[in-house]
């Protein structure tokens, strides 16, 4: 039951990311310091983002994706340069190290402009919000 309704928030992330179906929300980009992590390490002056990826329906808790959940492409938007994975163990959640400089991050909720500066991590929350069954 649990990997058919990740299924489906993979399905609609990615037809949101198509341009059709869901309406995708801004993703939330915010500064931050990077969270406590078992599965990267957070070695002084490293830079990057961290976050939640999923779908939620309206009033209910955001549900996360697993597998490839996040995806970063250069400031011209051309070349993807990173990926983050989603492990089953934590839906949604992802952590990836970037160098300085600009980047334009795709995700279910839709695509963001970044700047990262050295030292410093984004915090991005990307949802797209899907409609209710009738």
């Amino acid at each position: 039951m649990r990997r058919a309704r990740f299924a489906c928030l993979l399905a609609a992330a990615a037809i949101a990311m198509a341009g059709c179906g869901p309406k995708p929300r801004n993703v939330a980009i915010t500064p931050a310091s990077p969270p406590p992590s078992n599965s990267a390490s957070g070695a002084p002056g490293e830079s990057g983002v961290y976050g939640f990826s999923g779908a939620r329906v309206a009033e209910s808790a955001p549900e996360g994706v697993i597998g490839e959940c996040i995806w970063i492409f250069d400031e011209n938007d051309q070349s993807q340069i990173a990926k983050g994975d989603c492990r089953e163990a934590e839906p949604g959640k992802f952590r990836i190290s970037l160098k300085p400089g600009k980047y334009v991050v795709h995700g279910p909720g839709g695509n963001q402009r970044i700047e990262v500066k050295r030292g410093t991590w984004l915090k991005v929350m990307s949802l797209v919000e899907l409609p209710l069954a009738p």
